[in-house]
């Protein structure tokens, strides 16, 4: 920091403002256009301790901001799928998804009641290594790592917690639908959760019936979109 007010006494010794040496930097092709749009996006940035955050919101993992319009130099890494009352704690969903089995060993857990989706995911990654069995789903999302997401960030949603992304598909839908490449979710098709229903079932859900009490054999392929929280 100690330079920067070197330089700013500098400038003002030659009678130059801060505006003057920026507009000097950007006549001379030192500063690009599309840095300087981000210096002015920056303010549209907003941190989940703002109490602020809304469902469909961009979210940017490098430095975990949000914003309600696509910032076009930043990379996104999901999109806000549910949020609760205070607007400072939800669920992201990941731009990507994939049609897995829950487990095509149909690995049982025995996971208790009322587990979040993120204790669900450890307890099944641990069992599945204890057992050397598949847990296909489980894995894509402990795995996930694209967009600016570290493996280990994202988790597999319990069913309450899919349920919730889900009721709210059209509004996450409208943001999902201007990022490039990314999949939209898909109200007529099911999801799986984390959540087991018995030992070779598992509990699905998907935008029309977010939270009715379905489950399927765990062998079933289903689509599975990871989550991060925040």
């Amino acid at each position: 920091m100690e330079k920067f007010v070197i330089l700013k006494a500098k400038a003002l010794e030659l009678g130059l403002s801060a505006e003057d040496v920026v507009r000097h930097w950007w006549h001379e092709k030192e500063l690009s256009q599309d840095f300087l749009q981000c210096l002015l996006c920056d303010s549209e940035l907003l941190k989940a301790d703002s109490g602020n955050i809304k469902v469909k919101m961009f979210y940017y993992a490098e430095d975990k901001t949000f914003s309600e319009k696509l910032i076009p130099c930043k990379q996104v890494s999901g999109v806000v799928g549910d949020v609760d009352k205070t607007g400072r704690h939800g669920l992201i969903t990941m731009l990507h998804q994939k049609i897995l089995p829950w487990s095509s060993d149909e690995l049982s857990v025995g996971l208790p009641d009322g587990l979040n989706g993120k204790e669900n995911t450890r307890l099944i990654m641990e069992t599945a290594g204890l057992q050397k069995q598949k847990a296909e789903a489980a894995e894509y999302c402990a795995n996930y790592a694209l967009d600016g997401i570290q493996a280990g960030e994202a988790f597999f949603a319990s069913h309450y917690e899919m349920s919730r992304v889900c009721k709210n598909y059209k509004l996450v839908n409208e943001t999902l639908c201007q990022i490039k490449g990314a999949d939209v979710l898909l109200d007529s098709h099911e999801y799986w959760t984390s959540s087991e229903k018995q030992s070779g079932k598992a509990m699905f859900v998907n935008g029309k019936q977010a939270f009715v009490d379905r489950s399927i054999g765990k062998w079933a392929k289903l689509y599975v979109c990871p989550v991060v929280a925040f």
